[in-house]
């Protein structure tokens, strides 16, 4: 939407009036610019070369939080975050979803990222059960995998896709 021009004189009423009409969809309106072609969007080139640079670059200084240290509360972080599997996989998630955000949706994709991505992953990694809930910003903990016992063979072949196992 294009802002309306000065009303006579500078108008303040006609210019209220003109843009009340382009917001109510005024076919006088000329039309928003179009959305880059995914063409474009699919090669344009990342701003972070790898998910490390990403952490280190962008994300250690934009996430304000309170670090937990000690009885004081606050964000579980690990400063060893790529030696948790769990962590490595949600902040490659986030770096990806980042850099395709930042260019396929540039007026509200950041909002989108931060509500939709980075705040829930966030939470889950710093989580009181989180992969960094035993870590803190002096001290790595290193990760204990699930307990798992192999599946019987019997259960295995109810899956639609047995055939393929």
């Amino acid at each position: 939407m294009t802002l309306p021009q000065p009303g006579p004189a500078g108008d303040p009423v006609a210019d209220l009036s003109a843009l009340l009409g382009q917001l109510a969809g005024d076919p006088s309106d000329p039309a928003p610019p179009a959305a880059p072609p995914p063409a474009e969007t699919a090669g344009a080139e990342p701003v972070y070369r790898n998910v490390e640079a990403f952490v280190g670059d962008y994300l250690a200084h934009v996430v304000e939080r309170r670090l937990a240290s000690g009885p004081d509360s606050g964000l579980n972080w690990c400063p060893r975050w790529w030696a948790h599997p769990e962590a490595i996989s949600r902040l490659y998630a986030l770096w990806r979803a980042w850099e395709t955000l930042r260019v396929s949706d540039p007026q509200t994709g950041m909002s989108i990222w931060w509500r939709d991505h980075l705040d829930p992953h966030l939470a889950a990694l710093a989580a009181e059960y989180g992969p960094f809930s035993r870590c803190n910003p002096n001290k790595h903990t290193e990760p204990k995998p699930l307990p798992v016992e192999p599946a019987p063979p019997e259960v295995l072949a109810q899956l639609p896709d047995a055939d393929a196992l």
